[in-house]
């Protein structure tokens, strides 16, 4: 994407890259959200923060943003891969994603979360290593896989309260909760894989990897975890999880049931009832589905579902269906840390949401994942962290990728080089 002209206009008034934006800018012409939809206003900024434009002073820059729509920048609620590098946050940035949760890393240190506190770089908090038990997810994928690549020669000690911790038993939970207080987690991962059939894969050899936590312990967890002031994302794969996790009252569903491609005789397991729904949403759990991660496979060249990929699709729609009836409150993530723009554009293909129910779903997730923030919002006081789009995505939610401009904290940020073309 060209810089267009309203960003150059701004660098030019600046002064270039490398000087300090003025601590005052008017952008009048366009379109901004409201919470509900786009209306016209100009939006008026004073270094970080959003002011009522009668506060501005003459010499306030002017930046024209005539025919273009003003969003606040959008969130990840669940992206593993974010390393403290600007490599990595412009990956983001330039999808307009300025707040992430990664919900399991290699424990970060805080000279990482320095980098991450930056006014020039994407804000990250973490959960650190998730708990699991001994065999559990993501023991495997850590062990027998990452060691051979990206941890290349780490011996499965190295992940032991790293990568991942243990929590078998409560007085291991309290013990691995103090642990990741310790090392500055912001909120607790917990897996619950199966857990219906917990007796049954626990000593067995072939389901290493695709177990997790004792559900008769995952109350205590949750209510642990809440007395150190954290809150709990829970990695799940089936209903019955979900249903744990809903009634142990943890705070974020890290995927939904029917996330992955399933094969046709597993779906009945990942089935979300009405009963189900309800309990959720009495619950206060917050969702994030993550039901684009099949889109690669699930759609072809001209765009149609595939055949195989049809019973998923339809699971994935009844789900959400229920979900959104019973007003659950659903966040978008997406697994990895590519741009949030097909999760969004999958919850509208499906059929269960229109374009102005999906971005609306975009812009609740950060200030979800961020409490203490005033973000997802352009009202005064609102921080200046904002996008600019060339159409209105509650009419094509597809305009979500279409960003012409991005102001983080009150500055024009560029796009790195490789994604102008």
């Amino acid at each position: 994407m060209k810089r267009s002209g309203w960003m150059v206009l701004a660098w030019v008034v600046a002064g270039g890259a490398a000087a300090q934006t003025p601590s005052e800018t008017l952008y009048h012409g366009g379109r901004a959200w409201t919470g509900q939809g786009f209306e016209p206003r100009d939006l008026a900024v004073r270094g970080d923060r959003i002011i009522d434009g009668s506060a501005l002073g003459p010499n306030a820059t002017r930046v024209d943003v005539t025919g273009r729509w003003l969003i606040p920048a959008y969130a990840n609620a669940h992206a593993h891969i974010t390393n403290a590098t600007m490599e990595t946050s412009r990956v983001y940035t330039d999808a307009g994603v300025f707040y992430v949760w990664n919900p399991n890393t290699i424990v970060q240190d805080a000279q990482d979360k320095a980098f991450f506190a930056r006014p020039d770089t994407f804000d990250v908090r973490v959960a650190q290593g998730g708990i699991t038990e001994p065999g559990g997810h993501p023991e495997r994928l850590y062990v027998e896989f990452l060691s051979q690549s990206v941890y290349a020669g780490r011996p499965r000690e190295w992940f032991i309260g790293n990568a991942f911790h243990y929590g078998s038993t409560p007085p291991e939970i309290d013990a691995t909760l103090d642990v990741l207080s310790a090392q500055g987690a912001d909120f607790v991962k917990a897996y619950l894989l199966n857990s219906e059939r917990y007796a049954e894969l626990k000593n067995d050899p072939t389901a290493y990897g695709r177990r997790g936590l004792n559900p008769e312990n995952f109350a205590y967890l949750v209510q642990a975890a809440h007395a150190r002031g954290l809150p709990v994302a829970v990695h799940m794969e089936t209903a019955h999880d979900l249903e744990v996790a809903a009634r142990a009252g943890a705070d974020f569903a890290a995927h939904l049931p029917g996330y992955g491609g399933d094969e046709p005789e597993a779906l009945d397991s990942k089935r979300i009832t009405p009963e189900l729904a309800a309990l959720v949403a009495r619950s206060g759990m917050r969702v994030i589905p993550t039901y684009g991660i099949i889109v690669g496979s699930a759609y072809d060249e001209e765009g149609a579902i595939t055949g195989e990929a049809t019973e998923q699709i339809a699971l994935q729609r009844e789900n959400l269906r229920l979900l959104r009836e019973a007003g659950v409150p659903i966040l978008i993530g997406t697994d990895g840390r590519g741009p949030i723009f097909s999760e969004a554009e999958h919850l509208v293909e499906i059929g269960v949401f229109s374009p102005a129910e999906a971005t609306r779903i975009v812009l609740e997730t950060g200030p979800m994942l961020f409490p203490d923030r005033r973000i997802g919002c352009l009202d005064v006081g609102c921080e200046a962290d904002f996008l600019v789009l060339d159409a209105d995505p509650t009419v094509d939610i597809a305009a979500l990728r279409r960003i012409d401009g991005r102001v983080m904290q009150g500055r024009p940020l560029e796009a790195t080089p490789e994604s102008v073309d």
